[in-house]
């Protein structure tokens, strides 16, 4: 089952914005293009003759019209024909290069493996150009996929539903964004998918592994000048990725750091393809080569080697090769992150890591040089994550966050370090000993905006069984909200704002408070909390549950462990008659539909009942024809007896569907 969090953070408010600009970004670009071609301009990078300019832009004005994968392969196979003996010319005007991208996915293999020899003729042309690099990452990536296929273990029967299942989800994507725009501004045609299902030949497939197999030890062979290129570097992060079998473009967010930080944005889960032997062996070369730089101390603390140093942690990480890991793991701690102690100043340190005060006198310590540049702080982040268990309690907590916890959760560039150390520590005394030196610094660190620290905490608590009482007891008293009252105290946690605070403006639900609440009704007693919810007023709890993310807090509610079926059921009692009003957005209908399966058969009735009494209102919505789709809503207004016959029969259905396919939900057809 999922959890709320990747519940709520795959299908929140950003999912949608993020997708009208990804549109928005692709229409953008074809329209200056022309802008550009009318005015003489033919393109940044490489000069182009106004002909072959003007038929690049019809070719990718055409590209989001077609559909049909023949017809993609048709236009690829003859754009790459006309193109042959300019690949490289082509590919470094930004035009050109957006054209090919796309096109390469769907060439055929004796048009694919003549592009594949061109670049690498050019390996070290290609890989510095700022617009042919992006091709030869994609003709890596699609070499990659095609190498690795057949490798990719799958029932047959599995593999055709999935195959089945992607053909529909893409087409109703398709048809939604009008030619595959959401796909982003480069990918108007998909990929992945493409380049495993497509059948090849063995010796085509042996060609595309031996390319792979070139760029990396040319790579290899250049490293010392790539990593401080910002365009090679890039290519670099890419092809550790894809020996290690991750397959995926956004090396950025990977390396760059920035899927370590509260970003809002989607999350995507990242599947480890299986890869050949000889891939291990050639990253092995990557972490050698890097190791035995004289000047590898100082490679942490620059942000393009620390990019690379991310990427390798990660793909080593993901090559399950534990030796390995330990072994950059190890050098890194003791030749970086331990290197040359220096005292904090507030020059150099941001001043919430210096300004804490004890007993009204300011406490000066030294901390590692690490904690004074971004990319390092980053490097570390990564670092705790892949980390072993003993590694990251031994070495990483002990000697580097080690009563230095208060400073570092208040520091801006540091408190994600601190989430970090507290996702992944995996016993009890670590935890303890985290949760005491950070015990009573709550309210300055919701103060500064770090509430992010203290999700982590809760997290920790669910996770590891322990330190739930004083946490709350903590998270209470830094809210001033202990003696409140159920609505006050509520508020507070969800807004993550003091109760004797009032906003100027109305305040808005935060995201990390919502999920602060989730976590704390899966402690062991969440009872102050779920009383809380039940003695709340009936019509203000229905305006959180309306809210995209307070709506989430039904979720925990109703599938917590430690929440009792009685208080399921009171609550299922105590929002009768606001069900209506809960049914007319799309995430209180989705609310409405879990309680509707918390309550017993008489419960059930009464919300069917209700929402047939708005049916008017709810018919008009997309959400309304689902829940009437699921609950029968139609049919219960005509016929009350006739609906409880038929909610059984569909409950029965349902529990056969369960097992067929292993207890997910079923949805709705339309």
């Amino acid at each position: 089952m999922d959890t709320v969090e990747d519940e709520q953070s795959s299908v929140g408010k950003q999912h949608h914005k993020n997708r009208a600009k990804k549109r928005k970004r692709a229409k953008k670009f074809l329209h200056n293009a022309k802008g550009f071609g009318r005015i003489g301009s033919f393109g940044r990078g490489e000069d182009l003759d106004q002909s072959q300019y003007n038929y690049l832009l019809s070719i990718l004005d055409s590209m989001g019209k077609t559909e049909g994968t023949e017809e993609r392969q048709l236009m690829a196979n003859n754009v790459l024909g006309q193109l042959e003996g300019k690949e490289i010319r082509t590919s470094s005007n930004q035009l050109g290069s957006r054209v090919l991208e796309n096109l390469l996915t769907y060439a055929d293999e004796e048009t694919f493996a003549r592009l594949m020899d061109t670049l690498a003729e050019h390996f070290r042309v290609v890989c510095c150009d700022s617009f042919a690099s992006h091709v030869l990452q994609r003709v890596l990536y699609v070499a990659m996929l095609r190498t690795v296929a057949p490798l990719q273990e799958q029932p047959e029967q599995e593999h055709d539903e999935k195959a089945a299942e992607l053909k529909e989800s893409a087409e109703k994507k398709r048809k939604l964004t009008a030619g595959g725009d959401e796909r982003g501004p480069k990918d108007i045609w998909p990929s992945f998918t493409y380049s495993l299902q497509e059948p090849y030949s063995d010796e085509h497939r042996r060609a595309c592994g031996a390319f792979v197999e070139r760029l990396a030890k040319f790579l290899v062979n250049n490293l010392e000048e790539f990593v401080w290129n910002c365009t090679a570097n890039y290519v670099v992060r890419q092809c550790m990725l894809h020996l290690s079998g991750i397959a995926e473009m956004k090396v950025a967010l990977v390396a760059g750091g920035a899927g370590t930080r509260d970003s809002g944005g989607d999350k995507e889960t990242v599947k480890r393809l299986v890869v050949p032997e000889s891939w291990s062996k050639l990253l092995h070369s990557f972490n050698l080569h890097l190791l035995e730089w004289p000047q590898f101390a100082d490679l942490p603390f620059g942000n393009l080697t620390s990019i690379v140093l991310q990427t390798l942690l990660q793909a080593i990480a993901n090559s399950n090769d534990p030796f390995q890991l330990e072994q950059l793991c190890t050098k890194l701690h003791t030749e970086c992150f331990l290197a040359n102690l220096v005292e904090a100043n507030n020059d150099e340190m941001d001043e919430s890591a210096n300004q804490y005060t004890a007993a009204g006198k300011q406490e000066e310590m030294k901390l590692p040089q690490l904690f004074h540049c971004e990319g390092a702080v980053r490097l570390l982040e990564v670092c705790l994550s892949v980390a072993s268990p003993e590694f990251l309690r031994e070495k990483l907590f002990a000697e580097l966050f080690r009563e230095r916890l208060k400073p570092l959760a208040l520091s801006r560039a540091c408190n994600f370090a601190v989430q970090k150390l507290i996702d992944h520590t995996a016993d009890k005394d670590t935890m303890e000993t985290i949760f005491g030196e950070l015990e009573g610094s709550l309210e300055s660190i919701l103060r500064r905006g770090h509430s992010g620290v203290v999700l982590a905490l809760t997290n920790a608590c669910v996770r590891l069984s322990c330190q739930q009482g004083k946490f709350i007891k903590q998270l209470l008293d830094a809210l001033h909200c202990g003696d409140a009252g159920s609505e006050k105290l509520l508020t507070a946690v969800l807004y993550l704002m003091p109760a004797n605070v009032t906003s100027a403006t109305a305040p808005k639900i935060h995201i990390h408070g919502s999920l602060i609440l989730q976590a704390i009704l899966e402690f062991n007693k969440p009872i102050k909390f779920v009383t809380a919810l039940l003695e709340m007023n009936a019509e203000r709890l229905v305006e959180i549950l309306r809210d995209p993310r307070g709506s989430f807090i039904a979720n925990a509610f109703v599938r917590s462990r430690f929440v009792g079926e009685k208080s399921r059921e009171k609550m299922v009692r105590h929002l009768e008659g606001q069900y209506g009003q809960l049914a007319l957005t799309s995430h209180g209908s989705r609310v409405v539909e879990l309680f509707y399966e918390a309550g017993n058969p008489a419960q059930r009735e009464n919300i069917v009942r209700e929402l047939s009494d708005n049916s008017a209102q709810l018919s008009g919505k997309p959400w309304g024809f689902i829940l009437n789709k699921r609950l029968l809503i139609d049919t219960y207004k005509r016929d009350p007896a006739r609906w409880k016959v038929a909610i059984k029969s569909d409950a029965k259905v349902e529990r056969m569907f369960d097992k067929i396919v292993g207890g997910k939900k079923r949805k709705a057809q339309a």
